[in-house]
Order: structure tokens, then sequence, then C-alpha cells
């Protein structure tokens, strides 16, 4: 992952090269796809070499991040419009925006297609374990908590030591309104991530089939704590708040 350095120093080399080849920076629709293209010409320029290893990457049927096009009138109509009314010049500022609205739309137009895509690929295979935790964290995004439980506890079969896993069937269970069920599952997720740090969900067998960017979830000791903080703030104030309430109306 590149630097805020970096970041900033191809900002400022893509408007130097936009002033240079453009006779007004005067921010029109057009500037938008200029942008992009001498982004992209930058972007190549310092990291052949990671563009390279994406795109040799093992083929899989799933939707990637790489298939997006920038490029569509669609795209390009979505930026300036969010754009238009703040700037009347291009400047440093203006393009970091067009590429910030650009992952988001992009990230955004990822989302639909995975989602999609991996309900469906897990129903197909509703016997492999990992696409079942994705499809649990999918479940999950959605609100539809009955079924990411019910997904990521046919998943932990095959994940037993993983705390990420663990910390995340707690928050199905406090999602569900089941706090001492996500208590246990918070102080077994602690355990995990205390004496094994680093236990990332592993991918077996069908890669053809997994994403290069899946949606996963991710957690740390830290993140546990406060969750388990959160838990206890949360019984506190029903304990001695709604209950005083009920009993003074009983």
């Amino acid at each position: 992952m590149r630097s805020i350095f970096d970041i900033k120093k191809s900002i400022t080399e893509i408007y130097n090269l936009f002033k240079k080849r453009n006779v007004s920076t005067v921010f029109t629709l057009g500037s938008v796809i200029n942008i992009f293209e001498i982004g992209n010409e930058v972007f190549m320029k310092y990291h052949g070499e990671e563009y390279e290893r994406l795109i040799k990457r093992s083929p899989s049927s799933a939707p990637d991040l790489l298939d997006d096009e920038p490029f569509s009138l669609e795209r390009t109509l979505q930026i300036y419009d969010q754009l238009e009314s703040k700037y009347e010049n291009i400047t440093p500022e203006l393009i970091q925006e067009v590429f910030e609205i650009n992952s988001r739309l992009a990230w955004k137009d990822y989302r639909k297609k995975y989602d999609v895509y991996i309900l469906d690929i897990c129903q197909k295979n509703p016997n492999d374990k990992y696409l079942c935790y994705l499809a649990a964290v999918v479940y999950y995004d959605h609100k539809d908590f009955r079924n990411a439980l019910k997904y990521i506890d046919f998943s932990l079969q095959n994940y037993t030591s993983s705390a990420d896993m663990t910390h995340f069937k707690a928050l199905c269970y406090i999602q569900l309104g089941e706090l001492e069920a996500a208590r246990t599952y918070l102080y077994q997720a602690l355990f995990l991530a205390e004496i094994s740090p680093e236990s990332p969900s592993k991918r077996h067998e069908k890669h053809n089939i997994y994403p290069n960017y899946p949606v996963d979830f991710h957690t740390s000791a830290a993140m546990i704590r406060a969750d388990l903080n959160k838990l206890d703030r949360a019984e506190h104030l029903f304990e001695h708040n709604i209950m005083n309430i009920l009993l003074t109306t009983d």
C-alpha cells in the first residue's frame, strides 16, 4: 500500500501534467476523463511491477475490482455532478477528490456484483466452509443476522482457532439480542487473539471460484475488549435504567 507521501506526490504529478497538456484548467466533464488518463499513466510509471503482479493472479470466476470501468460515461457524469458546484478550476484537491469518489463508486459497484455472486456460489457449494464464511459476512452486512449466524456456525467447524470468525459470531449474537452467548464468544475470541494473533481465514481448494478481493472480517484483542466494554455498558444501562422503569410502572 502506498504511503500518504506517495499519494500526494502522484496527485502533484498528475496536476502538473494536466496543466502542461491542457490550454485551460477550467473544470469540465472532459477534465475527469483527462485526469483518469493521466492518473493511469502516472500509476504505470511508478507501479508497473505491481500491476503486472495483479494481472498475473490465478484466474477466478468471481467479480474483480480490476474489472472496474472508471472511463464509462455514467461514472464520469456521477463524479462531475458531485464536484461541479465545488470547483471551477482543476486543483490538486479536486484531482484527489476525483480518485476518492471513483474509489467509492468502484467499491459500491463491486459489492453489488460480489454479494450476488457469493450467495449464489455458496448455494452451489454448500459444504465449502470458506465460502460459507464469506456468505455470513454478506448476510450480516444486509442485516440478515440469523443467516449470518447459521453460516458462520458452519464455517467454524473448519476454523475452530479463528479469532476473526469467533468474534464475528459474537457480533451476530449481539445483533440478535442474545448477550450472554455473545459474551461467551467474545471471551473465546479474546483468548484466541492473544495466543495466536494472526489467524487468517485460509483458503484451500477451488481457487478458481474464490474472490481475489473477499469481504471478510478481521479482529484484534483491542477490538474484542472494546466490544466487551460496550456489552458491559449496555447491560448496565438495561439493569439500572430500563429495569427501574419497569419496576416503577408495576
